[in-house]
């Protein structure tokens, strides 16, 4: 492979990793001569065109790809993770003891039935979902494939659910469960919490307070106004991350492998977080997603099956600066029909590769995985394969589901909730600053 790196660098006349299509295809095929068939080269090229950052292709990343392709079909062939987490075997972050009260101390029927005159309140406090039957998750309406079990979507019809985000942003106390929050820090804009299905030990969101934003395409009917909102969640969530989970002494040594800590204008560089927001959201409130690589091993297997970060559903936070970036170029009208595929267009005419950032993102959070891979078997006491759960000495172990020892995984490595209460329950708090409807202003005006 570095030979073959080193091939195409030397073609580049600037020694940058990037080569215009046509010295791309003459590298190739002198690097494979008649060994490939005419259409193998084209597929090739085909494959090196989703990496072109404008009208050149970035080799690394090409080659990544490849590499990381290859790699993937001889391990989805027998795919296998560990479970059964030992207690205590994982370091928890607790949260900052902050305790408010909730705003309004009823549950979200009672506040829908307050602003029954208000159709702008009511309809911020729903959400379009499809409900997992395996695990009763509320999943975005486009997904194929519950994101939190992996369990089949297909025949899950579509429904409606309360918007939580916007629950915890007026401060009602609770909908079908309380409305208390993980949080990890507040601002009277912003809010950053512990994601309560967690991908990874590090797994944050970032919402805003004062403003309403559905979702992202919103954002481009002001590109500057949007960056700037997307900056600010970073913002606090990579502030977060840094002070409460690196900044943790025995998490930092187990999870990060004792890692330098990034400083947070390279935390971007490092590639890896999967960093961006979804479309369609399961929260119709705009969240950022801040999951710092290693993932949960269930997860961390889901990613390598290509069943996260669905590519047309996950939007890098990178793709999104870029685009919002280019200002007038990117604007746009936005209605509640407008596809997603035309924000990608529209970045794309404006030199912004969505598919080249997209698999960037996903490269960088399977490299981060194998470099930090705190995951130990002495940690658990089973490896599932292909849906079998086995013990530490090979045994399968008859009748015991996969699902059901997953589950109980997430309450002893996650740290949602730290510390749990005396009934070993996650524990939360209500937002300080939380407000009344008619100060969280639209972002569409």
């Amino acid at each position: 492979m570095d030979k073959v790196a080193g091939l195409f660098k030397d073609a580049s006349p600037d020694q940058n990793g990037l080569l215009p299509v046509h010295v791309f295809r003459e590298v190739l095929l002198r690097i494979v001569g008649s060994k490939l068939s005419a259409e193998s080269v084209d597929a090739l090229l085909k494959e090196a065109s989703l990496t072109m950052i404008g009208d050149q292709i970035d080799v690394v990343l090409f080659l990544n790809t490849i590499w990381r392709k290859d790699a993937l079909t001889k391990n989805l062939e027998a795919y296998s993770y560990l479970a059964g987490a030992m207690v205590g075997a994982t370091p928890y972050v607790g949260r900052p003891q902050m305790q408010s009260e909730p705003r309004f101390s009823d549950d979200i029927v009672a506040f829908r039935e307050k602003h029954a005159a208000d159709p702008v309140t009511q309809a911020r406090l729903n959400n379009s979902v499809k409900v997992c039957a395996n695990c009763g998750k509320p999943c975005a309406v486009t997904l194929e494939n519950c994101n939190a079990c992996g369990a089949s979507l297909k025949e899950v019809p579509l429904s409606y659910n309360d918007n939580v985000f916007m629950g915890f942003i007026y401060g009602i106390e609770q909908g079908k469960f309380p409305y208390k929050i993980s949080l990890r820090a507040q601002t009277p804009d912003f809010l950053c919490f512990d994601d309560p299905l967690q991908v990874s030990p590090c797994h944050l969101n970032a919402i805003p307070t004062s403003v309403y934003c559905p979702d992202l395409r919103y954002l481009f009917t002001d590109p500057p106004r949007g960056l700037a909102l997307l900056e600010n969640m970073f913002d606090l969530a990579a502030t977060t991350a840094l002070e409460q989970y690196w900044g943790d002494e025995a998490f930092h040594k187990k999870i990060f492998r004792g890692a330098a800590t990034p400083k947070k204008e390279q935390i971007q560089e490092r590639n890896e977080i999967a960093l961006g927001l979804n479309y369609p959201p399961s929260m119709y409130q705009l969240h950022l997603q801040y999951i710092q690589a290693p993932f949960l091993p269930f997860h961390y297997e889901m990613l390598k099956r290509r069943e996260h970060f669905t590519k047309g559903r996950f939007f890098p936070l990178v793709f999104l600066q870029k685009a919002l970036a280019c200002g007038s170029a990117v604007k746009m009208q936005v209605a509640d029909d407008t596809p997603i595929e035309a924000i990608i267009a529209k970045a794309a005419e404006a030199g912004v590769d969505y598919g080249a950032e997209h698999e960037a993102m996903i490269l960088g959070c399977l490299a981060a995985n194998e470099k930090y891979s705190p995951w130990l078997e002495a940690d658990f006491e089973y490896r599932v394969t292909d849906g079998k759960v086995y013990d530490a000495s090979g045994t399968e172990q008859v009748g015991l589901d996969h699902r059901l020892v997953q589950r109980k995984d997430v309450p002893v490595l996650q740290n949602y909730g730290r510390p749990y209460d005396q009934n070993g329950k996650p524990t939360g708090t209500y937002y300080k600053y939380a407000k009344e409807p008619k100060d969280v202003d639209a972002f569409v005006r």
